[in-house]
């Protein structure tokens, strides 16, 4: 969680990474965030308020003390709460601004750009369910976010919505198998793996014959690999080729899947009423299979959906550093607000992070 006195001493380094003043002023006008500018008279004082509220976590009250105590301006929490409900938009923007140089920076040099795509859920509080999604974009070369998307709950994962470019290489998990999806990163000039299980997609043979995905995986035996070519489609008749690469897990990974899925279904109580899980779930539950368009061995396509782990350690990141699980908000903008505001946080923090990697310290050098 960031600190006050950082929105005090170095303030204007930190702000300098997202503009100059004047290229403030004029997003902040642009999106109609401070038309009235009593009190919170320029972009600057309003970012340092939703950086106040946001990751320094202070409520609107406390938000609204200290910008009286350092001279931002005479507030009210009401006054507080008006101001950030109207400025989701132009940090929003601000959040994209920030994205856009890191993108300019990696380029297309120095091999295919790799894209994992994950997302986070976040609840208001008091909630028993996720309010919000937070999908993520992660590029582990540099170890930095190059895309994001703050929505409701009921928008789910979807490799549709993402933003493909031609040459990405894109990694997901098995909510990211969906046939359209995968067309949609193919139609671009991109490439995919994606994990799915013995359903995610809806598979047929080259001769269009059903192609038993469960089946196959029972049949063999001890085998520790398999790989088979398949088509899916997609349910408006677009079709994707795919080739399926099956890995036996560690034994101990095989018990916790299947004890994962015997207890969800004991929870659900779906199949036949009884409480048991699908056969063929527990059969796919002995294997990783991952869906991909790469022609690379497996071994390397293995490795390569391996750094879906660098997505897990970032939403990490977010929740137990700067604390993004923590809302407080109910309003729809002001929750906006408070996320955005983390978003921004966090972006700051890695471009810093990533600035300290480049330049060892040189007290630690010295001549022989």
């Amino acid at each position: 969680m960031l600190n006050t006195s950082e929105l005090d001493g170095g303030w204007k380094e930190l702000v300098s990474r997202l503009g100059s003043r004047e290229e403030l002023e004029a997003s902040v006008k642009a999106s109609g965030a401070l038309v009235r500018r009593r009190e919170i008279r320029s972009a600057e004082d309003l970012l340092r308020l939703a950086l106040a509220y946001g990751p320094c976590g202070k409520s609107l009250r406390e938000t609204a003390a200290w910008a009286q105590t350092i001279g931002l301006g005479d507030l009210s929490d009401v006054a507080v709460l008006k101001r950030l409900r109207g400025c989701a938009g132009w940090l929003e923007g601000l959040v994209g601004g920030l994205l856009a140089r890191r993108l300019g920076r990696v380029g297309l040099t120095g091999g295919r750009p790799v894209r994992l795509v994950d997302r986070t859920t976040i609840s208001e509080r008091g909630s028993d369910r996720a309010d919000w999604r937070l999908h993520w974009c992660y590029d582990p070369r540099i170890g930095q976010c190059v895309d994001c998307e703050l929505m409701p709950a009921r928008v789910g994962e979807h490799l549709r919505r993402v933003k493909v470019a031609a040459g990405e290489i894109w990694l997901g998990d098995r909510n990211y198998a969906k046939g359209d999806g995968l067309h949609h990163v193919l139609q671009a000039g991109a490439d995919f793996a994606v994990r799915i299980s013995w359903n995610s997609l809806s598979l047929r043979t080259g001769q269009g014959q059903a192609f038993d995905l469960a089946g196959r995986l029972d049949r063999l035996g001890k085998a520790e690999r398999a790989e088979w070519r398949a088509i899916a489609h997609t349910p408006d008749g677009k079709t994707v080729p795919v080739r399926i690469l099956a890995r036996r897990k560690p034994p101990e990974a095989i018990k916790r899947e299947i004890k994962r899925i015997t207890e969800k279904a004991a929870r659900r109580g779906r199949t036949r009423r009884s409480g048991k899980p699908d056969k063929r779930s527990l059969i796919a539950a002995q294997y990783t299979i991952v869906a991909t368009s790469l022609d690379e061995p497996a071994d390397q396509i293995f490795e390569l959906y391996a750094l879906r782990w660098q997505i897990e350690i970032a939403f990490k990141r977010l929740k137990s550093l700067l604390h993004i699980d923590r809302l407080e908000a109910r309003d729809p903008d002001l929750v906006r607000t408070w996320i955005l505001a983390h978003i921004i946080a966090a972006l700051l923090i890695e471009d810093q992070a990533a600035e300290a990697l480049d330049f060892p310290p040189s007290a630690f050098c010295c001549d022989a």
